[in-house]
């Protein structure tokens, strides 16, 4: 199956709201159907219908970037209704919360929107992942591209949930964590214009960027997005430190970064760009080394 071939940017846009809508949509109405169930579980039931509905479209337009603003714009849409359902009042702490995830997720999904061609453009790797086994596609398509983000960027939102339902008072540390997450959206923020501006000089083209905060981390971008979510805990044990377990949502989005996302991103690198080597024997993986410099 080929899928709908569609060109135009505008109307690309117009269909990927529309499927959004949709799933969202879905989702909800999940959500009442096990609205007797624990919150978390209807949430993530419904989180789960929401990606089958874009995956499913990413299947009739063969194009499964289509999921790729799910990432940024599902905690966008939960969190909120987390505080809705929780009947908690709007404290200045969860005004923090609300404020962490409405600026990252905004600043992301725009990012992506800039950077976005189109439904006739698909990002690299998927398509790589097609190409080289394309009996598992299905399997990795629906799972490794759909679910287990979704799956993962949920976990790593308990904290949160945890953060706005405990009426917690507002304190040092909790204002120290909040910065933690505005430092690391500023980080991924600046970034990714270095990275935008690299690539927009014809120059720069068969070259890896090698300046800014890439002169002191290879992902300089990860680690501003691993570094939001370990932000978002750190709020949640300010104000809710015995549910500690929540610890696996920041712990499964660096593990999903450092030995999927990276290495899948470097490889790609060093057979496109040999001399690649060089700069990734000399710079950081991650954590930015900042009297790195680079002959």
């Amino acid at each position: 199956m080929t899928g709908f071939r569609i060109k135009n940017r505008t109307l690309s846009f117009l269909i990927v709201s529309a499927v959004y809508i949709l799933a969202f949509a879905v989702g909800f109405y999940v959500f009442i159907l096990s609205s007797n169930m624990h919150i978390l579980i209807s949430t993530l039931l419904a989180d789960i219908s929401a990606t089958l509905v874009v995956w499913s479209f990413g299947i009739l337009f063969a194009n499964s970037s289509i999921y790729d603003p799910y990432w940024s714009v599902a905690p966008l849409v939960i969190l909120p209704y987390w505080l809705i359902s929780s009947e908690s009042s709007l404290t200045a702490v969860n005004i923090l919360f609300m404020a962490a995830a409405a600026i990252w997720g905004i600043r992301l999904t725009f990012n992506w929107a800039m950077r976005w061609k189109g439904l006739h453009h698909q990002d690299w790797r998927y398509t790589m992942f097609k190409k080289n086994s394309l009996r598992l596609w299905f399997f990795t398509n629906l799972v490794g591209i759909n679910l287990m983000p979704t799956i993962i960027v949920f976990v790593a939102l308990i904290p949160a949930y945890f953060g706005v339902v405990q009426q917690g008072e507002l304190n040092f540390f909790l204002a120290l964590s909040f910065s933690v997450c505005m430092v690391a959206v500023l980080i991924e923020s600046i970034s990714d214009r270095q990275m935008d501006r690299f690539k927009r000089d014809r120059e720069n083209k068969n070259k890896y960027i090698d300046r800014g905060l890439w002169r002191y981390s290879r992902h300089p971008n990860y680690f501003g997005e691993i570094l939001f979510w370990w932000g978002i805990w750190l709020m949640q044990i300010s104000v809710a430190p015995h549910v500690w377990i929540t610890v696996a949502g920041p712990l499964m989005v660096t593990l999903l970064f450092v030995f999927i996302s990276i290495p899948l991103m470097e490889k790609h690198m060093v057979l496109s760009r040999p001399v690649y080597i060089k700069y990734r024997q000399k710079v950081p993986m991650l954590w930015p080394m900042l009297g790195n410099k680079l002959k």
